[in-house]
């Protein structure tokens, strides 16, 4: 029986192999658009505020917010409209129409007169009946007049509403028309029951002369409606909403709103909206990262390490707005994100974390218009501080911007919002005190995420670079010449480094720790012996071999023990490699006359990792092989450098580097120029006067 495994596709291996390198690039963006939007997306805790209700503290604006009031514009409008006279339009027909019924009806009592006279009841009767909507005693008494009053009384009705319709009046006038109609009746020289009859006649007959004219009344009231001022609602920040105890009324709860102390949660469109702007913003910085600069997105750490910045900020800012709503933008450490980005990756990155953390506070409503603006700008402007801070103790110089940058911009910001100078002097003071807190925060947090991330900063590698570091001291005093090897190796990696896109500082920080194990027996290598003879003269070559190679264990020991940073002890652990002790392999075999097995003479180190390792490794070949030249020359050193980095190359020594072919080409190239700036023939002088016969003789000049 035997056990048989059946291969996956081809595709399917590619897949996976795919998958497990990739998989953390991939979710990470993910995990960066979860860990952004939840901040911006979750309820906050209940504030205490019903409107009707008492306040349960004091609510202050945190800045200065203007809008209109719907509400209470919509009352004015409504007053405004209200406020215009209706339009009414004369109508000179109600004038004939009178007549004409003054008229209809004398006619009508003049027919009936002789049946009247002739005692016919009937015709009488049908003629009141007839007439309802006249008084029966005004038509008794105009049927039993004469001839000559009736006459006179007709004239008379028909003149005293063509007088009075003849003037311009609306219903609501209509009263106080009908009362100087009667007046003006009494004065007439009838009878009293003629009088009345005329009198009621006429007073049937007038109606309003104005008549409303519906359209142009509304237009009117629209037009005044439209022309009133909108209800303006101006807060200054600092100013008080509402007092504790205060019954909160509809405006209080609308400022409270505005200014965002007051979170309503959010609908599905509107958490669907948050998610997929921030899904663009990380989306957008992750494919500049990407295009532009590739080493930090092939590296998880700094995605990650950026991940948690920008999220921690937004994080950070909307728990303050929970504890503090009143709190103003620029008491927060806005440019902190962006600060340690720069410090912990590079100023591109910084850039990018602070237009994240901008965006953050967009989205969370905290910042608008010319705060928004004042937060990128601030961030930026820290970023561009902080990107020329070589040391670690700069940063108080770095603080004392960041302090007057923030007072600039809140002065600035706060006056470009229409703020009075009162609070634009506030703001001046809240920025530099958020630039205070930046500061400090950044000094204490850096030590943190550089050791939480491993990450090795410009600030820390240029402490290190100093000559007063401890084990630089004692190379310069224990092992000069190896001291001296040292930084002309740095030089000549990081040169490189700069050439290829590598990190310069960090290759040349490297170089200079690379042999610190040397200080263990630094007699035992040829660069710090003076004359006093060689100890591997009388030592086997095997044992000389061992004691080579143990130098880079016991320089990762040394630099362990005084705390070097991760990548700097990686360099000195891997910048021989696992290559071979040729010297000492080529004089045992010669000794022994027999093969010698190589893994004997090997260092027992993983080969470079890193361009930056992989630079170190060929300056400390390339410059121990052309020290070595008996007489130098540029084509001769232009060998020398070309054979140690092809004896590399084909011992495999850098094939985990990530280093090109055309990054070696451009590494000979920069380290044959300098090598042969320094180790070129010089002009042989002839020889000179003895120093104390000079002396002697300025002495004597004297």
């Amino acid at each position: 029986m035997s056990d048989s495994t059946e291969a996956p596709p081809v595709g399917q291996v590619s897949t996976t192999v795919w998958w497990r390198k990739k998989r953390y690039r991939v979710l990470l963006p993910v995990v960066a658009i979860v860990l952004i939007v939840m901040p911006l997306v979750v309820q906050a805790p209940p504030i205490g505020v019903t409107e009707g209700e008492p306040a349960q503290r004091t609510f202050r604006a945190n800045r200065t917010v203007q809008f209109v009031d719907e509400p209470a514009t919509a009352l004015a409008r409504q007053a405004a409209a209200d406020s215009v006279e209706p339009v009414y339009v004369f109508d000179a027909q109600v004038l004939a129409e009178a007549r004409g019924d003054v008229a209809a009806y004398f006619d009508a009592v003049r027919t009936t007169r002789p049946a009247m006279a002739e005692n016919d009841t009937a015709t009488v009767a049908a003629l009141v009946t007839s007439l309802r909507g006249y008084d029966a005693e005004w038509t008794e008494t105009l049927l039993t007049t004469d001839d000559a009053t009736f006459g006179r009384a007709a004239r008379a009705a028909e003149q005293l509403v063509t007088t009075v319709l003849s003037r311009r009046f609306s219903a609501d006038e209509l009263d106080a028309v009908i009362q100087q109609l009667t007046e003006s009746a009494e004065s007439l020289e009838f009878t009293a029951p003629v009088r009345a009859a005329i009198k009621g006649v006429a007073t049937r007959s007038v109606q309003p002369t104005l008549k409303l004219d519906d359209a142009a009344t509304a237009a009117a009231r629209a037009a005044a409606a439209d022309g009133a001022d909108p209800v303006v609602i101006v807060k200054q920040a600092g100013e008080n909403i509402v007092q504790q105890g205060e019954i909160v009324n509809s405006e209080h709860l609308e400022i409270i709103r505005r200014l965002g102390l007051l979170d309503q949660g959010g609908s599905v469109s509107s958490l669907l909206a948050l998610f997929f702007l921030a899904t663009m913003a990380v989306g957008t910085c992750a494919a500049y990262v990407w295009r532009f600069e590739r080493r930090v997105f092939e590296r998880v750490r700094d995605l990650l390490l950026v991940t948690v910045l920008v999220a921690g900020a937004i994080w950070v800012t909307r728990t303050i707005l929970w504890l503090f709503p009143e709190i103003s933008l620029f008491l927060l450490p806005v440019p902190l994100a962006a600060i340690l980005a720069t410090l912990l990756v590079n100023s591109r990155i910084g850039l990018l974390t602070g237009l994240l953390s901008t965006i953050g506070g967009v989205l969370l409503g905290f910042s608008e218009g010319a705060s928004a603006v004042a937060m990128l700008v601030w961030s930026v402007s820290s970023v561009v501080a902080v990107s020329f801070m070589t040391e670690r103790r700069r940063l108080f110089y770095v603080g004392m911007f960041l302090v007057a940058a923030g007072a600039f911009i809140g002065a600035v910001a706060s006056l470009a919002a229409g703020e009075p100078t009162r609070e634009a002097i506030s703001a001046a003071g809240n920025g530099a005190l958020g630039g205070m807190f930046a500061a400090v925060l950044g000094y204490g947090l850096l030590p943190f995420f550089e050791y939480a991330f491993g990450v090795t900063t410009d600030v820390r590698l240029l402490e290190l670079a100093s000559p007063s570091h401890p084990l630089m001291r004692r190379l310069m005093l224990e092992a000069p010449g190896t001291y001296n090897h040292s930084v002309f190796a740095g030089t000549l990696a990081e040169s490189a480094a700069e050439e290829i896109g590598a990190r310069g500082l960090l290759a040349r920080v490297g170089a200079y720790y690379h042999d610190v194990g040397k200080l263990s027996r630094p007699s035992f290598f040829v660069e710090n012996q003076s004359g006093s003879g060689n100890p591997h003269d009388s030592t086997a070559p095997g044992l000389s071999a061992l004691i080579i190679t143990a130098h880079v264990r016991e320089g990762v020991k040394l630099a362990e023990e005084n705390r070097l940073p991760a990548e700097v002890v990686e360099i000195i652990e891997q910048h021989h490699g696992d290559s071979l002790v040729t010297y000492f392999y080529d004089k045992a075999a010669s000794e022994s006359g027999a093969a010698v097995p190589e893994e004997d003479f090997r260092y027992r180190s993983a080969r470079p990792q890193s361009r930056e390792a992989a630079l170190v490794m060929l300056a400390d070949g390339a410059e121990a092989a052309v020290r070595a030249l008996d007489k130098p020359s540029v084509p001769r050193i232009q060998a020398a450098v070309r054979s140690i980095v092809d004896a590399k190359v084909a011992d495999g020594q850098l094939h985990d580097s990530d280093l090109t072919l055309a990054d070696i080409d451009k590494v000979v190239a920069v380290y044959s120029k300098l090598l042969a700036a320094v180790y070129h023939p010089r002009v042989e002088y002839p020889e000179t006067i003895p120093r104390r016969s000079v002396h002697a003789h300025r002495y004597h000049e004297s």
